[in-house]
């Protein structure tokens, strides 16, 4: 009976909260997906857990109005509540101590449930707001990206719940910016356009649009290029007629990102390659972070940042 006991707590009070943490979180920013170990899975859960569960333990402790409201107790004491609960857990423990504390059990079980319930209830109401604060915050890296506070918020906790692809296709770490893509397809074809929208499956990226989608007419280059000609590659791009034009993931070979400035100044794209390092790696594949201005002119910043 203790085991089952345990099981529901560790339910009520990790795994459904992190749930619900995902779901209000995902509100605001697309969230990512996980694939983590048991222990990895717990202490997330703890992580996301210990803010509101503390702030409840608070309210339903020392907080008139909280301290017996939902599901109130009579005898809500320090005391008993210890008494309670030794009660309940010896008796959950031990056939025997069922049996000899079986007329105080009934009674003890009662009021623990209740002051669990209630401790339940304001433990979510922190929780939604925890997630809810969050989520918000996740969304004002622009805004607040030169506060050092936030900053060691984002990269110990925000980033790891945020998409990794919502950052990089969007204006999220460079504000007022255009995201330019050069999609390499499995078929061998390079496309570049403007990124419109992004689609995620689970957190992951399942699809591109590109805005006034252009081919590069490889063949055509290799040609004038074997012929011992110097050929511009910027004459070797194809306009496709249509307007929007939409790469399946699973097509994808490579990404190549470019952030263009809309005031013609170079963007200062450090938080990028910095979140590329930290949240990314090696895993995602090539990656490159180059910027240019409204001209297309590489800047200075460009020509010195590689392949991350």
């Amino acid at each position: 009976m203790l085991a089952l006991a345990f099981s529901v707590l560790i339910t009520v009070y990790l795994v459904i909260p992190e749930a619900v943490f995902r779901y209000i979180f995902g509100s605001f920013v697309p969230t990512r997906s996980f694939v983590l170990t048991r222990v990895e899975t717990v202490y997330r859960a703890v992580l996301v857990a210990i803010i509101p569960l503390l702030l409840a333990l608070l309210l339903v402790w020392r907080v008139p109005g909280p301290s017996n409201w939902p599901f109130p107790v009579r005898d809500n004491t320090d005391q008993s509540r210890r008494s309670d609960y030794k009660i309940v857990a010896s008796a959950l423990y031990s056939d025997a101590e069922f049996v000899r504390t079986q007329r105080d059990f009934w009674p003890a079980f009662t009021r623990s449930s209740r002051r669990q319930a209630r401790l339940v209830c304001w433990y979510y109401i922190m929780l939604a707001l925890t997630a809810w604060g969050a989520g918000k915050l996740a969304t004002k890296f622009g805004e607040y990206k030169d506060n050092r506070f936030y900053k060691w918020l984002a990269d110990k906790f925000l980033f790891k719940y945020i998409s990794q692809w919502h950052p990089l296709l969007t204006d999220y770490f460079v504000p007022n910016t255009v995201v330019q893509a050069d999609i390499l397809c499995t078929n061998d074809t390079l496309y570049q356009g403007r990124v419109t929208d992004h689609f995620l499956s689970g957190g992951e990226l399942s699809g591109i649009i590109l805005q006034e989608p252009r081919r590069f007419d490889r063949k055509s280059y290799l040609e004038d290029k074997a012929s011992g000609a110097k050929p511009d590659k910027e004459k070797y791009w194809v306009s496709i007629p249509s307007k929007l034009m939409y790469f399946f993931a699973d097509k994808i070979l490579n990404v190549n990102l470019t952030y263009l400035d809309l005031s013609g100044k170079a963007a200062d794209t450090r938080n990028v390659e910095k979140y590329l390092q930290v949240q990314l790696g090696k895993k995602t594949g090539e990656i490159s972070v180059s910027v240019k201005d409204a001209a297309g002119t590489p800047s200075d910043q460009a020509k010195n940042m590689g392949k991350i």
